[in-house]
């Protein structure tokens, strides 16, 4: 049956998954990697991942930055969608994207888990929207002003990739992060990594309750 397959949970760095599995505990339907940093690292080891048994879908686990009144440090982002800027091509009328090329698309679909979003929800503020994935982290005020215009919450550097891999085995894709920092001007000063990471473990406990409860992860996603 679906729901006794695993789900994956995808983090960029050992510091995550550390926490992740604080929250977790031992869960035999719950599977953690550490797919890398970038979009293409995380595409190549998520799905090579996927191609060694059956899952029941993924999910995109990490901190990121917000964007300033979107999503304050501290608070969950759910993305609705994932959007990679950087993809496409540079022309004298300015930049064009890969959609408009023809080439492919810069976003990725991701679904809204109800059941654990709603519970994360009770004890923290969770926002819904766009998560950028890029290249390179925002840290000037050209680029900030940049990306801010496309109306995302979040920017983080793996879930395009991730959602690309699960797409390709046909998945159900999620990503969830904790926010550590504001996008902006690049200032480590103004930075919160232990509430980042502290988040990330409710995370993990919120997933473990899920996994418990009559509803388990993706049978309630939209």
């Amino acid at each position: 049956m679906l729901d006794k397959l695993p789900v994956l949970l995808a983090v960029s760095v050992e510091q995550e998954k550390e926490a992740l599995e604080q929250g977790l505990g031992k869960q035999s339907t719950i599977e953690v990697i550490v797919c890398g940093v970038g979009f293409a690292a995380a595409a190549a080891n998520t799905a090579k991942q996927l191609s060694t048994k059956p899952y029941r879908g993924v999910i995109n686990i990490g901190i990121a930055g917000g964007f300033p009144k979107r999503a304050a440090i501290g608070s969950i982002v759910a993305a609705s969608s994932i959007i990679a800027p950087e993809i496409g091509a540079e022309s004298p009328e300015g930049f064009i994207s890969i959609d408009e090329l023809g080439f492919g698309t810069q976003e990725q679909q991701a679904r809204i888990d109800r059941q654990l979003v709603g519970k994360l929800s009770h004890s923290h503020h969770v926002h819904e929207g766009i998560i950028l994935s890029v290249l390179t982290a925002t840290g000037t005020e050209k680029t900030y002003l940049e990306r801010e215009k496309l109306g995302a919450i979040a920017e983080a550097m793996e879930g395009y990739g991730v959602a690309a891999a699960a797409k390709s085995f046909n998945l159900p894709f999620s990503e969830l992060r904790t926010i550590s920092n504001e996008v902006g001007v690049r200032d480590k000063s103004k930075w919160n990594f232990p509430l980042a990471f502290k988040g990330i473990k409710e995370i993990g406990q919120t997933i473990k309750e899920v996994e418990q409860d009559e509803y388990c992860l993706f049978s309630m996603s939209e």
